[in-house]
């Protein structure tokens, strides 16, 4: 559903799925309406449900609403079931009206975004610069929401996001490169495009195992020779991507993700770990079905810091979710004061750093696994595989963990497999595919371990200047 979705009040939209409500409060009319077809919701009794994206449980309970009730109020205590110290929600592939595949009026795009609790929109229309400022002033939630200007430079064997972008509004498509020249692009050439947009913007490889348009589908690549068939001139990865959210049976297409990138930062080519809804509409694919969280210096939207954002993003200070959130933590030894989170760097006291790690969830997400990988002598390797009830909200581990002898990194990931509520997800995966649907999956960037206590981390490709502890 795009154009057809009814802007039914102020901060309101009306969707097949019901209502998107972009604050949490709205009047919104009973009985008739400007909709079409209008009642959008007749008189009547009512069950409801309400949500607020990931970090809240769902709310259930039930509304009169006949005719002889007049006006009627409903109060809804959504509860928080965990919180995101010292980040910025982030949804950087997201489609509106100037992408040839979507409908979604871009007011209708950010009450949606809003709604999911998404507080940083990435407008990636296909082969256009733009940007949702605009929108989000003339609807008040410049405290809620920011955007960044954004292109998904689109050719047929690849798509690559590109941001920030000059957005110039007196010429077609904002200024973006001309879309013919770009269609038959390699990645080579696609790569190429985006690193010439003036500014030095951050490179985002686009749903590389969605199978078509995929790169690393495409190339034939197995996520674990090296060096693949493809240049690695890119800065983030949607692990997470929203129409390739799940793992079911043996297409484990989350687990390939994670595959890939344990495989880049075990040869020393570092990236940001993006989760990306990718949404085109308001049934399939919904918004914020797989987000990034970035920890940043100042998590507001008002004043939003978009510099310190993309710095961050390059320092890959990120955990990525379609549901469970990983709160990470790695000392030297037990007892340290300083600790380290995703992205950073630890140094190891004899060859071992001690970990802290807690997993939250809302009780409709069903993680049930987490795992800490460590890059060893053989690659990418589960050092730990801790196991939980899938309903249990909160788990909490903390140990020692060995890391060897040469430097090397950490990085943690949750799963489960039953699937998240249709309802929260959008029903994509049911409705083209026949699966059950998307999968609880978080993913924490790799922290890098200085084991030989040098200062440096040596890896791979890699012999980087570390962070003095």
């Amino acid at each position: 559903q795009g154009a057809s979705a009814c802007p039914i009040a102020p901060g309101v939209v009306a969707s097949w799925n019901g209502l998107i409500v972009a604050r949490g409060t709205g009047e919104v009319p009973i009985g008739g309406d400007a909709c079409r077809p209008s009642p959008a919701i007749p008189y009547g009794r009512y069950k409801v449900w309400a949500w607020r994206g990931i970090e809240y449980e769902r709310w259930e309970g039930e509304i009169d609403l006949r005719a002889e009730r007049g006006r009627v109020e409903l109060a809804i205590p959504l509860v928080r079931a965990w919180t995101p110290h010292g980040t910025l929600a982030a949804d950087l592939h997201v489609h509106a009206e100037a992408s040839n595949d979507s409908t979604v009026p871009n007011p209708q795009r950010v009450i949606a975004q809003a709604a999911a609790g998404v507080q940083v929109i990435g407008l990636s229309d296909h082969n256009t610069n733009g940007d949702l400022d605009l929108e989000i002033e003339q609807l008040g939630l410049e405290d809620v929401v920011a955007s960044i200007a954004s292109n998904e430079l689109t050719s047929e064997q690849l798509h690559v996001n590109v941001y920030p972008v000059p957005v110039n509004r007196s010429v077609p498509r904002g200024g973006a490169p001309p879309a013919d020249s770009l269609v038959r692009a390699n990645a080579e050439q696609l790569f190429a495009a985006a690193r010439a947009i003036p500014g030095n913007p951050i490179v985002q490889l686009n749903h590389p195992r969605f199978r078509v348009t995929a790169l690393y589908d495409g190339t034939a690549w197995n996520g674990v020779t090296w060096p693949p068939p493809f240049p690695t001139t890119f800065d983030a990865v949607e692990v997470l991507a929203g129409y390739s959210a799940f793992n079911a049976g043996d297409d484990r297409r989350f687990d390939e993700g994670a595959r890939d990138y344990f495989t880049f930062v075990d040869h020393g080519h570092l990236l940001a770990p993006l989760g990306n809804s990718d949404t085109h509409d308001l049934n399939w694919v919904l918004d914020g079905t797989t987000r990034s969280y970035v920890y940043v210096d100042d998590p507001r939207t008002r004043p939003f810091d978009e510099a310190g954002f993309i710095a961050a993003l390059r320092a890959h200070r990120v955990v990525a979710t379609s549901g469970p959130w990983l709160d990470v933590e790695v000392a030297s030894a037990q007892g340290e004061a300083a600790t380290v989170g995703p992205g950073e760097s630890v140094r190891a006291k004899a060859g071992k750093v001690w970990v802290d790690v807690e997993l939250s969830q809302a009780r409709f997400v069903h993680a049930e696994r987490v795992r800490i990988v460590v890059g060893t002598s053989v690659g990418p390797q589960a050092m730990q595989t801790l196991t939980f009830p899938k309903d249990q909200t909160s788990y909490r581990w903390s140990g020692a963990l060995d890391v060897g002898t040469t430097d090397t990194w950490i990085a943690i990931t949750a799963d489960g497999d039953t699937p998240l509520p249709a309802e929260i997800t959008g029903t994509y995966q049911q409705d083209r595919w026949k699966r059950p649907g998307v999968t609880a999956f978080a993913i924490a960037a790799a922290i890098l371990v200085d084991v030989d206590g040098d200062g440096r981390w040596k890896r791979g490709d890699a012999d980087l200047v570390l962070a003095p502890p």
